[in-house]
């Protein structure tokens, strides 16, 4: 081999090993650079994205902040956290002008604690064991009870329920009308029981006019407790109870 030729093998792998040594030395770590800088991209991308949907939802949540403090302001009115009767009253009197009738008596007793409702049980099914010569009827088809609804944060601790009655005069038709205002009213007001009485003019004679007893329930929420949940000796009293009272509406 000719001096002339081993130089030029010796100046290409020379070029070689420079070109390996410049890919390893500087292209390399530029490579491994851009590729943590391309993951670092694509990470910042999606955590904005994540970020803007969770601001287009809090954008979401606030435009609908006053219609949920309207309705908050509602149900704080419905179950408020007092008994607050003579309010209650108020609304009952207004109810019985709109409907043309009068608000003869109205009674109000003792608060009591919330008692929650336990479910009922599963009745037995056992069959009988002696053969039947005769073809069992097909049973028919019975209502079922609706499904329990409770709520932990409403204790005995926090609900109080307090009986109320009260007595209007009037048709059958102002009845209706009364008791739909009041359902619809701004102070929740169960009703229970209904009871009627025919009512008879100067004469003796029975007019078209009836009284009509309403009794059910009004209820106090006492939200103090939900700031001090979880601290000791809480009572079980009512939280808020009305004094037994009598009062004639006019």
């Amino acid at each position: 081999m000719s001096r002339t030729r081993l130089n030029l093998m010796l100046a290409v792998l020379a070029m070689v090993v420079v070109a390996v040594g410049g890919f390893f030395l500087a292209v390399q770590p530029q490579l491994t650079q851009t590729a943590a800088a391309r993951e670092q991209l694509q990470t910042v991308e999606q955590t904005n994205a994540t970020s803007r949907t969770e601001l287009a939802r809090l954008r979401e949540q606030a435009a609908q902040l006053p219609a949920m403090r309207e309705e908050l302001s509602a149900l704080d009115a419905s179950v408020p956290d007092r008994a607050d009767l003579p309010a209650f009253i108020d609304q009952l009197n207004g109810v019985a002008a709109a409907t043309g009738m009068t608000v003869s008596s109205f009674t109000a007793s003792d608060a009591t604690a919330y008692a929650p409702v336990a479910a009922a049980p599963a009745g037995d099914t056992t069959a009988t064991s002696e053969p039947s010569s005769t073809a069992t009827p097909a049973p028919s088809a019975s209502p079922t009870a609706p499904e329990l609804v409770t709520n932990p944060a409403i204790t005995a601790q926090n609900l109080s329920i307090v009986p109320v009655t009260v007595a209007v005069d009037g048709t059958f038709d102002q009845a209706l009308a009364f008791v739909k205002g009041v359902q619809s009213g701004q102070r929740l007001f169960l009703i229970t029981t209904i009871t009627s009485s025919e009512q008879s003019g100067d004469d003796g004679a029975t007019t078209t006019s009836s009284t009509w007893t309403f009794g059910g329930s009004v209820y106090v929420l006492d939200r103090s407790t939900d700031a001090s949940a979880g601290s000791a000796g809480t009572s079980s009293e009512p939280s808020s109870a009305a004094t037994s009272s009598t009062a004639t509406a006019g």
